[in-house]
């Protein structure tokens, strides 16, 4: 026991020496960008300064030139006055006299108009606001948690019921908190993605992240509306449903969303994919077969609501319903058929599902705190997971089925470790 408390322990502290490198480098980045955003504004501003004080320069060019204008009419006018003294013709005097007193009008009329005084203003940014904007860079946080350490050899006589299990070796291979991607980040779903990638989705969240096995490398995409569930479609692709809203494809190559597709019914929620087929739990009792274009192939109707479900190579639907009362599981054969699938003292409130390329059954029990993995017949059983190899509120399961390893997204949406099976 203890050595495998030191071995842990000492891993730990390098994966926390890790993770502050890591935020003293998003620190230094995110300080950077400040910058470069700071500089942006300052050339912003400065462009804008010089393209008014040009457009006013410009006008006081034109008032100035008009001005000179003025003064030399004015002297023109000195002129002509001299000569209104040597008319004698009374008629031809008054003529001469108005149409003086219209000119002199129009040139009040224009020294009004170049009688303005031109200045620039700024409103310089007060300094004393930056810690109010600048609040901080981050937030940083402290968690704490039970390290998972390997099983330990137990006693045959604690166990009620014989258990059939695993050849070989179950090996844990990947692990972390799920707050390496954000303070308050949970994870509700996950996927493998090739190049020995993540596709997470936040739980109550509009994100999802695609990150490496260890969690470094996150890169997150936001949703147009919040997400229920994401499933591979391909190798290149994911869909991911919105509930009411229909689904979203995300193109893994590119990582970009493609519009919100809602196909007939209530909409989407629970997915599962499989050699070209999607199918979808749309909230009530049906499940329907869709295309990636969102048009309806096929409908089932259920006994019972699904609340998570997977699709084996031959085409058969596996689902728990997420009913604490209800430690069944269930299957749909390509021609409709409903039938009990699963069901043993050992599970207890199946909450997640999946299944591997030889038609065995993954499924956790949130009650049991175990992973099981049963016969594509349904008839024998292993229990490959427990409590003492830290399951503990199983929230999702995902089996790699070129890599033969599973993830588990656990400790109630808090943490991930990836299995290695044999």
């Amino acid at each position: 026991m203890f050595p495998e408390l030191l071995k842990c322990q000492t891993k730990d502290e390098k994966e926390f020496d890790r993770q502050r490198d890591k935020f003293l480098q998003q620190i230094s980045t995110t300080r950077q960008q400040i910058n470069n955003h700071l500089d942006q504004i300052e050339k912003e501003t400065i462009d804008e300064l010089n393209k008014q004080f040009k457009k006013i320069k410009h006008k006081m060019d034109e008032a100035k030139h008009k001005t000179q204008k003025g003064l030399e009419a004015v002297a023109t006018w000195i002129d002509e006055l001299s000569s209104i003294e040597t008319i004698s013709n009374e008629v031809l005097l008054f003529q001469t006299i108005k149409f003086m007193n219209n000119k002199t009008h129009i040139e009040e009329t224009n020294i009004n108009e170049l009688n303005k005084q031109h200045k620039i203003e700024f409103d310089p940014f007060d300094t004393n606001d930056l810690p109010v904007v600048l609040k901080s860079i981050g937030k940083i946080s402290l968690t704490e948690n039970q390290m998972h350490i390997p099983a330990l050899q137990h006693n045959s006589k604690q166990i009620q019921e014989p258990v059939k299990s695993m050849e070989g070796e179950i090996q844990r291979s990947y692990s972390f908190l799920t707050s390496v991607l954000g303070s308050k980040v949970k994870i509700s779903k996950g996927c493998f993605v090739s190049g020995k990638r993540l596709l997470l989705s936040h739980y109550n969240s509009k994100h999802i992240s695609v990150c490496g096995y260890d969690g470094n490398g996150v890169h997150m995409i936001t949703l147009e509306h919040e997400l229920r569930d994401v499933a591979m479609v391909d190798d290149n692709q994911a869909i991911v449903t919105l509930s009411d809203k229909g689904f979203q494809i995300l193109d893994l190559t590119t990582l970009t969303l493609g519009r919100c597709i809602k196909p007939g019914g209530k909409g989407c929620c629970a997915v599962s994919c499989n050699n070209d087929q999607i199918w979808t739990f749309n909230g009530g009792l049906t499940i329907s077969q869709i295309d990636i274009s969102g048009n309806i192939l096929r409908y089932i109707t259920t006994k019972n609501r699904v609340h998570n479900l997977c699709i084996d190579n031959n085409g058969n639907i596996y689902y728990t319903t997420g009913n604490g009362a209800d430690n069944n599981v269930y299957r749909i054969t390509p021609d409709g058929q409903e039938s009990l699938f699963f069901s043993h003292s050992d599970l207890i409130f199946p909450w997640v599902i999946d299944v591997d390329h030889k038609g065995h059954v993954y499924v956790g029990g949130m009650g049991s705190q175990n992973i099981h993995r049963i016969s594509s017949d349904g008839k024998d059983h292993q229990i490959i997971l427990t409590k003492d190899d830290g399951i503990n509120g199983a929230w999702d399961v995902c089996y790699n089925r070129e890599t033969k390893q599973l993830l588990v997204v656990n400790d109630y949406k808090e943490s991930l470790a990836m299995y290695t099976l044999p």
